[in-house]
């Protein structure tokens, strides 16, 4: 769902909530999952403290590559993740935007993920910003299924 500067997303994840902030902030694991399908993550950086900075490099099939980067300004471990997020690299850039994250326990293995993205200004793309999201938390509920898959053998 989409307001005119806002992107809302609400998802359920067969997870704890402490395994989902995990796949939030863990650079290893936020590569397995981060980024549009067309592109792949590269190297991950994250210093999880509040004033810390983040940078996620995303790769082109050329090999060219720019950054989101941004920083933490709110982390109440496990339930909520507040940062800002910034395009480097690209030729024309969406605006800034500051994203939060609330992770609600549902069951000891079942958290929902309530997914917020204000822009400073409106996308001309904001119809893209919703379903690109939309697609990579689909691509986190892909990795933590094979996850949970894995340590149950």
């Amino acid at each position: 769902m989409t307001a005119t500067n806002s992107v809302y997303i609400n998802r359920t994840f067969n997870c704890s909530a402490q395994q989902l902030f995990h796949w939030m902030v863990k650079p290893e694991l936020l590569a397995k999952w981060f980024g549009p399908n067309h592109l792949t993550a590269g190297v991950v950086e994250s210093d999880l403290q509040v004033g810390g900075k983040y940078r996620i490099e995303l790769l082109k099939d050329s090999g060219r590559a720019f950054f989101i980067e941004g920083q933490y300004l709110e982390i109440d471990e496990p339930f909520k993740l507040v940062f800002s997020f910034s395009y480097v690299g690209l030729p024309t850039t969406p605006p800034d935007s500051v994203v939060t994250i609330i992770i609600d326990k549902i069951e000891p293995s079942v958290s929902k993920l309530s997914f917020i993205q204000k822009f400073e200004l409106t996308p001309t793309d904001m119809e893209n910003r919703s379903n690109t999201w939309e697609k990579m938390l689909e691509k986190l509920n892909t990795q933590i299924r094979k996850s949970t898959v894995k340590n149950e053998n």
